[in-house]
């Protein structure tokens, strides 16, 4: 198969990420892949430094029509077996070059839960006929297509991938850690108020009333707006405000727990991320996260806005080294089997293929 990846972002972000990551599984199982975006972004330099075909296409809006011509006549170029939108502004355009006449059938992937407005024209990019199959990232993506009037049998839920081999080293690194005071539990992501990172301040002092000294670390964009609360809340001596980070593995590797109190998630990467490194985690029962942790097997889900069970559940596991290791295994082994990038891509694959052979 030859495909045409799309997307409009110029800053190499998770979406970003799983184009790479997939792109390259296919590639190495003899498919053609080539990618249509901002060719000079972090996103275009990365990923044609990994050898991949890159052809400058910069998405300004949704009915950018003179990209959707610029689209048009790339796939007239070169010939894509399949189209695939990987953001939101990609699939508006993908659609319009469709439109206009682009033959090669339209897969998007949808990673956002946020509601879908009901305007005519954002049900017309959802509702059309012209788009062959949708990829939902998880359970609480595909529910926003569906309400939006997408028929169900156009949506798969079909996760990102990780790449296993990433974390080996890190999960190494992490049996060799001891389980015992000073703890350090993290959240890594970047700073939203969907993200919850305050819960999990405001969960702080009762940990440390039976921790002292444990470190609670933030890493990602805008995390150093968390200062002032920590400020606010007497805990600068036990805050680690990283920023944003390229070493995820590593840092996983130095942490005891992995903390996601979220209010909103799509699929959270990071949780992914963290059961794939042997991290033994907690989180707020929303969204993607649901689809990821399965409560007391993979890990402890919490609800949402509650400190004081956040807190409790972070002490249940810190005071029970047998639980916190059975937890991590059991992250780890789903995460192997459900959501490696082999495992993803044979999905991907026979999705492909379905599509090209109605």
């Amino acid at each position: 198969m030859k495909i045409l990846f799309v997307s409009e972002s110029d800053r190499f972000n998770d979406g970003c990420g799983q184009m790479l990551l997939t792109g390259s599984e296919l590639r190495s199982r003899g498919h053609e892949v080539l990618f249509a975006l901002p060719g000079t972004g972090t996103a275009g330099r990365r990923i044609a430094a990994a050898g991949f075909p890159v052809r400058d296409l910069r998405i300004r809006h949704d009915y950018d029509l003179l990209r959707a011509l610029k689209l048009r006549a790339l796939c007239a170029l070169e010939r894509p077996d399949l189209i695939h939108a990987h953001h939101p502004r990609a699939h508006a355009v993908c659609l319009l070059a469709k439109s206009l006449g682009a033959s090669a059938p339209l897969v998007v992937t949808r990673r956002i839960i946020f509601r879908i407005r009901r305007n005519p024209f954002s049900l017309l990019k959802y509702r059309s006929r012209r788009i062959a199959r949708f990829i939902a990232v998880c359970a609480a993506a595909k529910n926003e297509l569906v309400k939006a009037g997408v028929p169900e049998r156009r949506v798969e839920i079909l996760p990102s991938a990780v790449d296993m081999g990433l974390y080996d080293a890190p999960r190494q690194a992490r049996e060799a850690l001891r389980f015992a005071p000073p703890f350090r539990i993290g959240i890594i992501g970047h700073h939203a108020w969907h993200k919850g990172h305050e819960v999990l301040l405001e969960a702080a002092r009762p940990i440390l009333e039976r921790f002292p000294g444990t470190v609670f670390v933030f890493a990602g964009r805008d995390t150093e707006k968390l200062r002032r609360k920590a400020a606010v809340l007497g805990l600068n001596a036990s805050v680690e405000i990283l920023g944003e980070r390229a070493d995820v593995p590593e840092l996983l590797a130095g942490l005891h727990l992995f903390a996601m109190p979220s209010i909103q998630q799509g699929l959270p990467y990071a949780l992914i991320e963290a059961q794939a490194a042997g991290v033994p985690a907690v989180a707020a029962g929303v969204g993607g996260i649901l689809d990821v942790l399965l409560n007391e097997e993979t890990g402890l889900v919490v609800p949402p806005q509650d400190s004081g069970k956040l807190a409790e559940a972070v002490i249940r596991v810190l005071s029970d080294e047998t639980l916190a290791r059975r937890l991590a295994a059991n992250g780890l082994e789903r995460i192997q089997r459900e959501f490696s990038v082999s495992v993803v891509t044979d999905r991907l694959e026979a999705l492909y293929q379905a599509v090209l052979r109605p």
